[in-house]
């Protein structure tokens, strides 16, 4: 059971959690994928990849005709990202709402961590945090790019608590994929998860959250409770 005077901390997930990011990524991919003569691709079946934490380059394994060769896949997987950047400052928001909950977690002293799938650097997602405002709410950043294995392993969700200093047990950590939602509960935290990504919500079930909420930004209400 949650008891929210135990809270420390608040770990969010990115994409699908804080940001709506998934419909540019799908424009973004398929387009890179048109440089190359394929696709696109069904939403479905990307959404099926990135469901299952599949960094860029498996995905475009799974799409590649066998036999491409590593220069191709790079060509492309670069393609991609630098469209991803170039649209994402006009295209991706925040969630509603998202603002008012990070200034109560900080007015209550709760800090605030993102521990992201993306294999991007924390100064890039710092940057990205800046452009949408939320930078100054944030006490730590840790990216895939830091750690050994990525979600469902819980290796990026320990690393952002040791860097926030409080212990993991003291922390929810708040997801909208499987993956998350095992890699919270694998780490000792609170896993929350919220129905706002992709993620298929039998699969996410079968992981047993211990919160279930529709948005991330339900989770004031929970918080304000009594």
């Amino acid at each position: 059971m949650f008891q929210k005077e135990g809270l420390r901390a608040v770990i969010f997930d990115i994409d699908g959690t804080l940001v709506d990011s998934f419909s540019v990524y799908r424009k973004v991919f398929n387009e890179g994928l048109a440089d190359h003569g394929i696709g696109p691709v069904p939403g479905g079946l990307l959404e099926h990849y990135l469901r299952k934490g599949k960094s860029l380059r498996d995905i475009l394994e799974g799409v590649f005709p066998p036999g491409t060769d590593d220069g191709t896949f790079d060509a492309c997987k670069e393609r991609i990202k630098h469209l991803f950047r170039q649209a994402e400052p006009e295209e991706v928001k925040a969630f509603p709402g998202v603002e008012e909950l990070f200034a109560h977690l900080e007015s209550s002293g709760v800090k605030i961590g993102i521990a992201t799938g993306r294999v991007s650097t924390p100064e890039d997602e710092w940057k990205r945090f800046m452009r949408l405002g939320l930078s100054r709410f944030i006490d730590a950043i840790v990216t895939s790019h830091e750690v050994f294995s990525r979600k469902p392993a819980p290796d990026v969700l320990l690393a952002c608590a040791k860097r926030l200093d409080v212990p993991i047990g003291g922390c929810l950590a708040v997801g909208d994929t499987e993956s998350d939602i095992i890699a919270a509960k694998s780490a000792g935290a609170i896993a929350v998860y919220v129905r706002t990504g992709v993620e298929d919500a039998d699969a996410v079930a079968k992981a047993r959250p211990d919160i279930i909420l529709e948005n991330t930004c339900d989770l004031l209400a929970l918080l304000k409770e009594g």
